[in-house]
């Protein structure tokens, strides 16, 4: 794919005081520059700088997770399921998974696949119910990933935390020494759901795609940089905390004190209210953390509330890594002239297709299209 960035509307560049320029500009903390101040210059420097990069993000934005736990899937059960539009049905396999201190947890999870597949299939991992009718059988979702080989897994991340409801966090329970919010916790059931699906023969393990929209968008992007099994990154007008930017931002864009539900960070994020310049962090460094994995980031310009402006600005000060890594080609912003578009809906359905034109372009060695 040779398409980097689509051309930002005009009546975006008009609304905004100036357009982004590069990290120096902005005063980000370089993802290239070691906390000892030196270049990063090698590989194995590299690797010191994600470790660095991971704890400053974690302590002072999303909390510690609790270590990725085995899981033991009960209750499979693997069914045929016509779908409009399909000639060969999809198999849908659910399970529940049990996992956690004393088998605390118990999470429902399932997978879609394609009923024509030469082999396992690659994979999009939502956070989302994907067995659920609506959305996704009557709108379509399941049929257009499916009829384009892709595999459908999604799991309910009510069962470890609510990004709605501070009670609802059953995780934290199981842990109570861990000191993440539900961005982190539903980070982490990405993680638990793939330690899954690898066991699954009807899954490509080694092509899986996490994907999510808006607070969910924005614990797929700390998935991807976390767990580096996923093979791909797909945040979908993630905004603040996402792959948005804190110190860009454009008018009527979403800033961290008007975050109300506290409980998805860290209480320490709060802490840089009114002074976001001085965090030691941005969320450029997310990005860098998936590089040089494809990392695919789709931006509603007319989306105010979830800076566009913010999204262009930490799409350029990524850039460098994915080139000094030798992959610029696998970091995309997919700027659309829309507002905050519900992918469930019937106007958000073009979001899919260039997600997969993009995975098949970065995927292109996989040869179990139908």
């Amino acid at each position: 794919m040779n398409r980097p960035l689509r051309l930002i509307m005009p009546l975006l560049l008009a609304s905004c005081m100036a357009s982004p320029g590069g990290a120096a500009e902005h005063g980000l903390p370089s993802a290239l520059t070691g906390a000892d101040g030196r270049a990063v210059v090698t590989l194995e420097a590299w690797q010191q700088r994600r470790r660095e990069m991971t704890e400053i993000l974690l302590h002072w934005q999303y909390g510690h997770p609790a270590a990725v736990p085995t899981v033991r899937a009960e209750k499979v059960q693997a069914e045929t399921v016509p779908v409009e539009g399909l000639e060969a049905a999809p198999t849908r396999i659910m399970a529940e998974l049990v996992f956690g201190p004393d088998d605390a947890l118990h999470m429902t999870v399932a997978c879609w696949v394609p009923g024509d597949a030469k082999g396992p299939a690659p994979t999009i991992l939502a956070i989302e119910p994907v067995w659920w009718s609506d959305p996704f059988l009557r709108r379509g979702i399941i049929r257009r990933l499916l009829a384009r080989g892709y595999g459908f897994a999604g799991f309910d991340h009510n069962a470890l935390a609510s990004y709605e409801d501070p009670n609802r966090c059953a995780a934290r329970h199981a842990y109570p020494d861990a000191d993440w919010g539900v961005v982190a916790v539903a980070a982490w059931g990405c993680s638990v759901t793939m330690n899954w699906l690898q066991d699954r023969p009807e899954i490509d393990a080694r092509h899986v795609a996490v994907w999510g929209h808006s607070r969910r968008g924005k614990s797929a992007l700390l998935a991807g940089a976390l767990d580096e099994r996923f093979a791909a990154v797909a945040p979908h007008q993630s905004g603040m905390a996402g792959s948005a930017l804190y110190r860009v931002c454009g008018r009527g864009a979403q800033e961290l004190e008007q975050l109300l539900e506290r409980y998805w960070l860290t209480e320490r994020a709060f802490s840089f209210i009114d002074r976001e310049d001085e965090m030691p962090f941005d969320q450029h460094w997310l990005a860098a953390l998936v590089a040089p994995r494809p990392l695919y980031v789709y931006v509603g310009t007319q989306d105010a509330w979830g800076n566009p402006l913010g999204e262009r600005a930490a799409f350029e000060a990524a850039q460098p890594v994915y080139q000094w890594l030798g992959h610029p080609e696998r970091l995309v912003a997919d700027f659309v002239e829309a507002n905050h578009v519900d992918p469930g809906a019937p106007e958000g359905g073009p979001g899919w297709e260039a997600l997969l034109d993009f995975l098949d372009a970065q995927w292109q060695t996989i040869g179990n299209r139908p």
